[in-house]
C-alpha cells in the first residue's frame, strides 16, 4: 500500500485548523498540526512532511520567520509551501516567494482551491473533493 502523503498545517486559528486538517485527511493526505511558528518548525525536524500549508499570523515566530530558518536550517529539509493566509498585499506575497514559499493563498477559500494548491504544490493529481451538498461553496 502506498503511503498517503504527509502535510504539516502550521495555523494558531484552531477553527481553520481543524477544517483544514479534517478536508485534507478526507483527500487521503496524512495531516499533521501545529499552532505556532516555532512549534510548525520543531514539527518539520519531527515529521519530514512532503508539504506545509503555512499561515502568516502566528504567535511566537510568524509564517516569515519560518521561511527564514527553515531557508537557513539546510537539515530541515524545506518542504514545498502553501502560504495561507488573510494578508492580501502584493509584498506579503513577493516576501513569502523571496523566502522560498511555492504558492500563496488568501483566506476566504474554498476547499476546491485548498485541495488542487496542495496536490500541485506535491505535484500529485487533485483529489476529488469530498462528497457532501454544496462542498465546494464551502469557505474556510
Amino acid at each position: 500500500m502506498q503511503a498517503r502523503p504527509r502535510i504539516l498545517v502550521a495555523e494558531d486559528d484552531a477553527g481553520v485548523r481543524d477544517v483544514i486538517r479534517t478536508r485534507l485527511e478526507m483527500a487521503g493526505y496524512e495531516t499533521h498540526t501545529a499552532r505556532t511558528g516555532v512549534e510548525a518548525l520543531r514539527r518539520v525536524h519531527e515529521l519530514k512532511p512532503q508539504g506545509l500549508v503555512l499561515d502568516i499570523n502566528m504567535p511566537e515566530l510568524d509564517g516569515f520567520g519560518v521561511l527564514t530558518a527553515l531557508k537557513a536550517r539546510p537539515e530541515l529539509k524545506f518542504p514545498p509551501t502553501l502560504m495561507l493566509t488573510a494578508r492580501h498585499a502584493p509584498d506579503d506575497v513577493r516576501r513569502a516567494v523571496g523566502l522560498g514559499a511555492k504558492d500563496y493563498l488568501t483566506k476566504p477559500f474554498s476547499e476546491s482551491q485548498l485541495l488542487a494548491r496542495v496536490a500541485r504544490l506535491l505535484r500529485r493529481p487533485i483529489p476529488p473533493a469530498p462528497q457532501a451538498p454544496d462542498a465546494d461553496s464551502i469557505m474556510i
